[in-house]
Formats: structure tokens, sequence, C-alpha cells
């Protein structure tokens, strides 16, 4: 009976001693994000507004608000104009459907918020860009990935143009046939985010076994895969590249909150009062390729197949491009 008097005393003592601590919660003031784009492909053109700034507890991570019924614009050097349109919020489009980027050209985006603050960018030419010359594929085995132990890793060759400094941007989506003849369906992978390039180092040279996408194996059947090659003015490549170099970076919650990367963005009457984002004019350059490689039918490949078939892998739970039997934008060309 001692004993269990002592360790209750013991107990309250120690709860007693704790001391609850609040611990404050960092907050920004809400910023305009804005992410933007126009290129000489075929409208329509996007512009992505939000607000960000202000830090939820779970997880840390920023809680963006759409910015709705915006009024947003399009100008170029020449006097012309398209309006954009609040397809979904926060999200705006071109409707214009003969508004269409031309390299060469000038353009500057224009918004104006419901408090009748005015935003505008900092004007952005749409520089030329190369075609890629080839696409090819390596086989890919990790010995960490357990889950998509193999892929194929998707290069680009193209010609750098001598005399003058080029800056270069790459997406690139692959899709992979599930499923049997009768009922397939493409699963598609996107690249994760924008690859940059500037050429300082290779001017007027050949870039070589340039990486774009890893498309996962999932099956036998084909990879179809698209590249874009964009053109990036000097001020779009150092916004994204010092953007990569601050996501990439680890810290904790009580680092000091990183600098914001600055984009084109600023208030029209306050240029001092900048917006976050950036708003993009890029040619851009398209490429395909359809890849039946033969070396998927290789033992060790068809043995983690099979093993994902036994699985349950193949089938088409994962989701699919658009219905089962429609095959991806470009694919018949």
């Amino acid at each position: 009976m001692k004993r269990f008097f002592l360790t209750t005393a013991l107990l309250i003592g120690l709860v007693s001693c704790i001391d609850q601590v609040s611990l404050p919660i960092r907050n920004e003031t809400p910023q305009l994000v804005v992410d933007g784009l126009i290129t000489n492909e075929k409208p329509p053109y996007n512009v992505r507004l939000s607000y960000s700034g202000s830090f939820t507890f779970d997880g840390e991570t920023p809680r963006d608000v759409m910015v709705r019924a915006a009024n947003v614009r399009i100008r170029d050097d020449s006097g012309h104009s398209t309006a954009l349109r609040e397809t979904q919020p926060g999200n705006y489009q071109t409707t214009d459907l003969s508004f269409v980027g031309q390299p060469g050209r000038t353009y500057t985006l224009e918004i104006g918020l419901n408090d009748g603050t005015r935003y505008v960018s900092q004007p952005e030419t749409m520089q030329p860009v190369a075609p890629i010359d080839t696409i090819y594929a390596e086989l890919n085995r990790s010995e960490t990935d357990l889950i998509d132990t193999y892929r194929f890793f998707f290069y680009i060759d193209t010609k750098d143009p001598a005399t003058e400094p080029n800056f270069y941007g790459w997406t690139a989506t692959s899709y992979n046939v599930q499923g049997g003849p009768r009922e397939y369906c493409w699963v598609k992978t996107q690249s994760p985010g924008l690859t940059i390039l500037a050429d300082q180092a290779i001017d007027g040279r050949e870039i070589r076994k340039k990486l774009v996408i890893k498309s996962p194996i999932r099956s036998i059947g084909p990879h179809f895969v698209e590249v874009k090659q964009y053109s990036l003015t000097k001020e779009a490549y150092q916004f994204y590249r010092l953007f990569q170099e601050q996501q990439s970076r680890t810290g904790t919650i009580f680092d000091p909150l990183p600098a914001s990367v600055i984009g084109n963005i600023r208030q029209e009457n306050k240029p001092e009062q900048r917006g976050l984002g950036f708003f993009r004019a890029s040619a851009v350059t398209v490429k395909r390729i359809k890849s039946y490689r033969e070396d998927v039918y290789q033992p060790q490949l068809q043995q983690y197949l099979t093993t994902l078939m036994a699985n349950g892998r193949q089938c088409c739970s994962d989701p699919c491009f658009s219905e089962l039997k429609i095959d991806p934008p470009g694919f018949s060309e």
C-alpha cells in the first residue's frame, strides 16, 4: 500500500512539472501566386491564380486560396490582346482562337482583382526554339524501388544554335498500355515539373542524352511518349533554377522561412509590391515516339511482368487516359 501511495505521489509531481508551451505558428501575408504560359501552339492558353502564405499545422503545408472572378488579359507588343475566362476556380483560359503566340513577339499578362488591385507581368519576348532531333529509351532496373522496379528512361538529343545564349525547358508525358487486346487502357505518367538547361557550356554543339522522363513498365505493350521542348528567356530560366534549388533544400519548422523567389509579377501602381510565380512566353516543339521495345521480352523482365499479373497489378485499376479504348492524342499520327 505504501508503494502505491509513493508511486501516485511521484506521478502527480511529474504531471505538475509539465508546463504547456504554445509554439507560434508562422504566417506570412498572403500573396498573389501566378502560373501562366503562352506558346506558339494552338490556343487555348491557361493562367492559374491563387493566394499563398498561410500555413496550416497538418504537415506545415501552405493553404492556397484560388483567386475568383479576376479580370485577366494577355497583351502583345502589336496592340492586340485577348481576355481569359474563368473555367474552374482560379483557372483562366483564353477563348479567342485567333490570338496565337508567335516567336519574336513580346507578351504581358494583366490581372485585375475584385478589390481594385491590378498586377502586370514584366514583358516576356517569345524566343525561337530548335527542334528535337531524336528520342530514345534505355531499360533501367532499380534496386530500391519495389513498386516500379523496371522503367524506360527516355532521352532526347537536340542541336543547340551557336553564337547566342539559349535556355531550354522540357516536359514529357508517357502512356503505357495495360490490359489485353479486347479491353485495354493507357496509363499516363508525367514528368515532375519543368526540366531546364542553359547552353553556356555547350554553345553550338549537340545536347546529348538529356533525360526527360522515367516511364514505369507495368505490362507487355507499347510505350507512347510525347516530349515538349520549350524556349526560355534568361529571366524565366533563372526563376525556375532558383525555385528548384529552394524546393530541394531540407530543414525543420524552426528554420527561418525561405525567401520568396522573385518572379515577374508586380502591382501596376506599386512596383515594389511583388506577386509570386511567373508568366512565361515560350516557343515549343513537340516530338513523339512509339516504343515497341524488343527488350520487354528479356527473361528477367518477362518474369517481373508475370509476377505483376499474378498480383493483379496489370488490370485497369490505375487511372486510365480517358476511356478504356481511347488512344492518347497524337498516337495515330
